[in-house]
Parts: C-alpha cells; structure tokens; sequence
C-alpha cells in the first residue's frame, strides 16, 4: 500500500486549514486533529445524560478525575436543545471533548433518518455550530441488525452525512457499524467510498467491540481487525466495550461471555486508535458499569483497570489538546509538533524510483502546492505541481528514467510552508 504525505501538520498555511482560525476538529488520514493541528486519541467514557442528569455535571466531574479526553453523551431525539447544548458546554468546561450520540435507532435501521431528522432541525443546528471548536457527533447509536447489507448500509450513511453538511454541520461525524456496532468489516469495506462523498473528508467509524466468544469471535479478531484498519488508513475508534457481554440478569462472566478488553487498551494504544468504555454508571447490568456508584473513588475492577490502573489506561494514556485546556493554541510548542509529525511524511513509491513512481499527498484544505524534483545541491529538475489545488488526497506520477542513477530531492512547498525528502534513482 503506497503511503500518504500527510501535510496537515503544516499548521497555518492555508485558508481553513490547521490554524487557529480553523472553526473545529478535522480528520485526517486516519487520525483526529484539534482546531490547531494537534493530533488527538481519544480515551474516554460513555455518560448516559439522557437517562440520569441531563446535564452531566455530577458524572463529568467524576470522570475528569481520570484524565479522560472525551466522554461520549448517551442522548436520544425527545433531548430539547437547550438542554443539549448545557450538556455540551459542561463536558467543554472540564476541559473534556463532548461526543454527542443519539441512542433512538439502536439495532433498528429504519430508524436512521429519524437521528438525522433531528440533527438538521435549525435549533439543533445552532447548537452545534455553537461548540463546532470540540464538538463530536455520533450520528447515531449501533444503527441496524445483521440483516444490513454493505449497499444500505453505504448509501444509508452517504445520504445522512449529506443531509447534515446541507444543514450547515461541519464537525467530525461518528458512523457505528452495523449488527449492533459490532460489524467492524462492513466500515471497513464500505467507509472509503463514504468519506469519499462527504464533501468534509470528516469522518470517523467506530466499532463496538462486544466480541465474546459467545458470538463467534477470539481474542484474536481484536489484534487482526485493528491491524487491517490501520493498515488501510481507515480511521476508525472502538467506541463501546466492556469485560463481558450478555443479558441484564446474567451475573456471572464466563469463558463464553468475556470480553477481552485489555486486550483492546494494548491495540488501541499501540496502534494509537481512539477508545472508549460503556459505560461510567446507570446500566441495567451492573458488569457493565465502570463505578459501583458513579464516583471516581468507587471505580472497580474492569472499570478501575480501564480507568486507572492498566498500562494502557485512560489515565495513563490519555492527553487533552492543549487547546481545550486553555482555550489557545500552544504556539511555542509548534516546531516539537512538527517534528513528531514529519514522520508521516513518507517516501515516494517505489523507491529507489525505476521508471515512473508516485507522491501521495493530503490537504485539509484548498492550497496553492508547489511540488518539485531537484538536485541535491538545490538545482531545480521538474516542476511537477504549480498550482491551487483542492482539499483530499491527490497523486502525482513522475518518470524518474530521465535522471541519472543517484539521489534527488522533491519538495513540497504549502504557501511559504516546506518539506523535503531524498528520493534514490537506480538503473533499470
């Protein structure tokens, strides 16, 4: 798989890019960055607003203890939006990112319509644009059974991320997979072509990893799914998880029931995907609750690990954007970021070049590109881009046989903003 020039981190260079005049978060690749270019894993919980306080404010203390960086409001379409937006405004002022998710249409597709419905009403509409700088929305929860083909399911969400950027929303959009959101393959099948027609390039898939043995799956399906998402840049986060799956009596957690969700801490970690646990407090099954009684002081077992005590816990893993924290750009610390993120400035393919080889290339936005071959000693060989071009990826071909064996540069040149790479020629 040829690799992508990811030039998001080219922070300030192009109107409604990574800048601090950028409204809000942005996907790129397959990761999450804030309104100032800074990459963002998301390690939180799930708060069920809807079904408790409306506001949020006793839980959302209680797990800022944690650290987490995000919490994942449980909402439901009967919420007014009043009360949405001081549901959004406390989790924004614990210094936590809010993704808002509507629980309607859980494991019924017909219902999806019913989420965007009221997505685009205009005073829910305003409420969004309100804390577009942070604002997640999961457009909604687990949508459908497994019943849903890979055709609905595509068109399905084509149609809905259409309709709310019609009506003016701008913000990373969360798709669910199918079969209650345990369907990781038809995101990865499917999501391409849906970010391929959200006019954004906005978007995130999450999986709902209640994997237990009893519904067919292996500790193992964890470490291989994961591997293929990153492997094709898909940007995905496991969005729901526990210790075990079942029923809201069943209190014991078997061999067949268990989930093995360190497992998804350590994957998650290492291959820097997003996670998030279901849920804080409130479930009918207490094995699913990560406190006793929804303080951070009564955390236990599975939700102190997850929490707390693990490696790969929130607290040992997660880091709130600098932005959030105190509502600026940390502008001193711009280099350090740039230097992190050259990495993902990748070679040409193939190279050593033999013949024709290719630059891949992402923009978060429209930018004049300047991109160029030249000597190592800075003489210039080919202009292969001079012009504006749009926000998405784009690929550029050069035929390398006209050089002579040895090394060359190419360079990419954002308004001002460069990077360069070596690129080796070798005789056919």
């Amino acid at each position: 798989m040829r690799m992508i020039v990811v030039l998001a981190v080219l922070m300030g260079f192009c109107s409604g890019g990574f800048s601090q005049e950028q409204s809000g978060m942005k996907v790129i690749g397959r990761h999450l960055y804030d309104k100032c270019g800074e990459k963002v894993i998301i390690r939180g919980v799930s708060n069920p607003n809807i079904w408790f306080e409306h506001d949020g404010l006793i839980r959302y203390r209680e797990i800022e203890k944690t650290g987490a960086n995000v919490v994942r409001i449980v909402w439901q379409t009967w919420g007014s939006p009043s009360a949405l937006d001081e549901a959004i405004q406390n989790c924004i002022n614990l210094h936590m990112i809010p993704m808002i998710e509507l629980h309607d249409a859980t494991g019924e597709w017909d219902k999806l319509q019913d989420c965007v419905d009221y997505w685009i009403r205009p005073d829910v509409v305003d409420v969004i644009v309100k804390h577009e700088e942070y604002l997640l929305v999961n457009i909604a929860n687990e949508v459908g059974d497994y019943n849903v083909t890979k055709n609905t399911f595509r068109n399905g969400y084509i149609n809905a991320v259409q309709s709310m950027r019609d009506a003016g929303i701008h913000v990373p959009l969360i798709i669910d997979g199918s079969d209650w959101g345990k369907n990781v393959n038809i995101m990865q099948s499917e999501g391409p072509a849906i970010i391929e027609a959200d006019p954004d390039h906005n978007i995130i898939f999450s999986v709902h990893m209640w994997w237990p043995k009893m519904y067919g799956f292996s500790e193992n399906d964890i470490v291989t799914e994961i591997a293929q998402s990153v492997e094709m840049e898909l940007p995905l986060i496991v969005g729901e998880f526990s210790q075990m799956h079942g029923s809201c009596d069943e209190s014991e957690i078997t061999s067949n029931n268990s989930i093995a969700y360190k497992t998804i801490l350590r994957e998650c970690q290492e291959n820097e995907i997003g996670y998030i646990a279901w849920s804080w407090f409130g479930n009918c099954n207490p094995l699913w609750d990560m406190s006793s009684d929804g303080t951070f002081e009564n955390l236990y077992s599975w939700g102190l690990e997850v929490a707390v005590t693990d490696e790969n816990s929130i607290k040992n893993t997660s880091v709130r954007p600098y932005s959030i924290v105190n509502d600026t750009c940390n502008t001193s610390n711009i280099s350090l970021f740039l230097k992190e993120e050259q990495l993902l400035f990748k070679q040409n393919f193939p190279n050593p070049a033999v013949g024709f080889t290719t630059i891949d290339y992402e923009l978060p936005a429209a930018c004049h590109v300047n991109l160029s071959v030249i000597t190592v000693d800075g003489k210039s060989i080919k202009t292969l881009v001079k012009s504006k071009k749009k926000a998405g990826r784009h690929s550029v071909m050069f035929d390398a046989s006209q050089l002579k064996p040895g090394m060359y540069l190419y360079t990419i040149d954002i308004e001002g903003k460069k990077q360069t790479m070596r690129m080796a020629v070798v005789d056919k």
